[in-house]
């Protein structure tokens, strides 16, 4: 493994337990460099990683005299990065509770979008208290609120890549956001300064104390702390800041606009029913003769022309906000969606990726590989382009007269993080739904009404929808 010159994990600790040595091992094992910041820890675990950076060169432990907090040791640790020349770093716990094997995915998208704070968004184990989980959302609401919007899927995760300048800029010279409330302070006054957010799914491993689970939350002291901080940011925000935030707004919708790249919550009783398609019986080749007429006649169809609904389920919302427009496909051109409510604007996706044309003007939406995936597929989908398909999926199906059913599953499991699975129907060559299902808790659904009688575009509909 070759050591990164501009990204390096940072991991704060703590009296973290015996565990520490192997989780650092692990990291290493995932990426290189690490730097692992010592808060003061009085419980001896910093030892063996001590030993371990004698002998492993891509290992740095930084020492605190005194435990200040998670939010002063990750800034000690930034600030010790940056003058070693580092851009970004990214910030996991030490309890072995994030995702060491999620490290590459989230650094390859800072990699390819260097200006955004890439976010994990967690994906919870059956074992979390409930509890814990349902506690959250306090937090969240105070947060989509401070942002105007719900950009920014889970403040308190602290598994997120950040660009160490506007970090430091934002944080650096502030007396707050140096304990428990540094995640959240950190995600907030990095969206008021116009750095975009990116969120990423990430599995979360849940340790009991029995399992040797280490939690140093202390329940009245670190409350009171993030009391405060929300006091803070709604003072700031309403007093001053909510007409940048405003402006910003746009940008960071851009993000959302292209499929795939929202917190979305399960669809009963469609789950089970796609994975009964999924056996041997079912698994379609490339070619697919059972499937070539279907296939010829999406390849000659002519421009077509629907309504469609798109619905998108959030976790902290009792009814799912609910899209509506014209979709517009073309053989030769693409795929164009245009909406018309909530709010009016254009996604267009073509073989040279995806553009966003609302009234404001045109945007292509900043880099992610979750909704480039997505949208990729989405484009072959609508042209029932099966070889191409078949390179990232499986792809299994079933016909049933003029109806028929598609299952796509991810070959990879960075894919099936960053996609999950996509399920299509269909009669003759007509799409009717399309379901991007990444968890059996999170999901997107497209559902298409009856094509329009068939008439090619005009000049004025090529202009205006496509490029």
């Amino acid at each position: 493994m070759n050591p990164s010159t501009t990204h390096l994990v940072l991991l704060p600790v703590y009296n973290a337990g015996p565990r520490l040595r192997a989780i650092v091992a692990e990291v290493l094992n995932h990426w290189q460099p690490v730097l692992v910041v010592i808060d003061g820890s009085t419980d001896g675990s910093e030892q063996p990683v001590l030993e371990l950076a004698r002998i492993h060169p891509a290992l740095t432990v930084l020492v605190l005299p005194h435990n200040s907090g998670k939010g002063a040791a990750v800034l000690a640790g930034a600030q010790a990065a940056q003058a070693r020349g580092f851009t970004h770093a990214l910030v996991m716990d030490a309890d072995g509770q994030h995702p060491a094997d999620s490290i590459a995915e989230f650094m390859a998208a800072s990699l390819r979008q260097p200006q955004a704070l890439v976010l994990g968004q967690p994906v919870f184990p059956p074992n979390i208290p409930a509890a814990r989980l349902h506690g959250r959302k306090l937090s969240v609401g105070l947060v989509h609120f401070e942002l105007l919007g719900s950009v920014i899927a889970d403040p308190l995760f602290g598994f997120r890549v950040y660009p160490l300048a506007p970090l430091l800029a934002v944080l650096g010279p502030r007396r707050g956001g140096r304990r428990y409330d540094f995640d959240t302070e950190a995600a907030v006054r990095l969206a008021w300064a116009d750095v975009p957010p990116m969120n990423l799914a990430a599995p979360v491993k849940y340790f009991s104390r029995a399992e040797g689970g280490v939690s140093h939350f202390h329940y009245l002291r670190d409350n009171a702390t993030l009391v405060w901080m929300h006091t803070r940011l709604i003072a700031e925000l309403l007093l001053w800041r909510w007409p940048a935030v405003l402006r910003h707004r746009g940008r960071w919708r851009a993000l959302g606009l292209a499929l795939g790249v929202l917190l979305l919550c399960p669809l009963p009783g469609r789950a089970d029913e796609a994975d009964l398609l999924v056996t041997p019986t079912h698994r379609l080749a490339p070619a697919a003769p059972a499937w070539s007429d279907l296939i010829d006649s999406f390849a000659h169809h002519p421009d077509t022309v629907a309504d469609f609904t798109e619905r998108r389920f959030f976790p902290f919302k009792r009814e799912p906000v609910e899209l509506k427009g014209e979709v517009r496909v073309s053989v030769t051109r693409g795929l164009s969606l245009h909406y018309s409510a909530p709010e009016e604007h254009t996604v267009i996706l073509d073989e040279q990726g995806v553009l966003i044309r609302a009234a404001a003007g045109e945007k292509t939406p900043l880099a992610d590989p979750r909704a480039a995936a997505a949208n990729e597929a989405l484009r072959h989908i609508v042209s029932l382009d099966l070889p191409a398909l078949e390179k990232d999926f499986e792809i299994y199906g079933r016909r049933d007269g003029e109806g028929w059913t598609l299952a796509l599953v991810p070959r990879t499991d960075a894919a099936r993080r960053s996609i999950g699975r996509i399920n299509v129907t269909g009669e003759a060559a007509t799409i009717r739904q399309i379901e991007i299902r990444r968890t059996a808790k999170q999901a997107i659904e497209i559902t298409i009404g009856p094509p329009r009688p068939p008439a090619e575009f005009t000049a004025e509909e090529l202009k205006a929808f496509f490029r």
